[in-house]
């Protein structure tokens, strides 16, 4: 579970323009209502006298995590057998344990992505979470080998 600091606060607006630029589709009205709705806006809450720091994406509207999962468009695996599940601001790197490609490396190459982009990964809210089974390699190798026997899979 990868945690970005403030992602929506930290979001680089030029870096945001250019990305939706590049998606296919994507009208330059839209575009350009986009730039418009946030160029020269700053959110700010004031409680009992604090006032907290602007946000440059506005937080809570229906539009933000929209933009920011734009601005991920491109954040993605360096191996296809690894997986990012991302939604809105919530990222989760999934490394199966016979992928090519390691989770330190998977791991770098987004720290590598947000330094690019201006994002800052939490290192202190990022979680590894480790799933599965300790199952020693002789029992492993015959589960998989019943799982397969029982399955009935289709001719191709």
């Amino acid at each position: 579970m990868i945690d970005f600091s403030k992602a929506f606060d930290l979001v680089d607006h030029p870096i945001l323009f250019s990305k939706l630029a590049s998606l296919i589709g994507l009208p330059d009205r839209a575009i350009s209502w986009i730039i418009s709705y946030l160029t020269g806006r700053n959110q700010v809450i004031k409680c009992d006298g604090s006032v907290s720091s602007t946000a440059e994406i506005i937080q809570g509207s229906g539009i933000g995590p929209m933009l920011y999962v734009a601005m991920e468009s491109d954040l993605c695996t360096l191996s296809a057998m690894n997986v990012l599940v991302k939604y809105a601001d919530d990222t989760n790197l999934l490394v199966p344990s016979d992928s090519n490609l390691d989770l330190s490396t998977e791991f770098d190459n987004i720290k590598q992505w947000a330094m690019e982009n201006r994002m800052v990964v939490n290192i202190l809210k990022t979680k590894e979470v480790v799933l599965g089974a300790l199952i020693p390699d002789w029992m492993s190798a015959r589960l998989h080998w019943w799982v397969w026997s029982k399955l009935s899979l289709p001719n191709c």
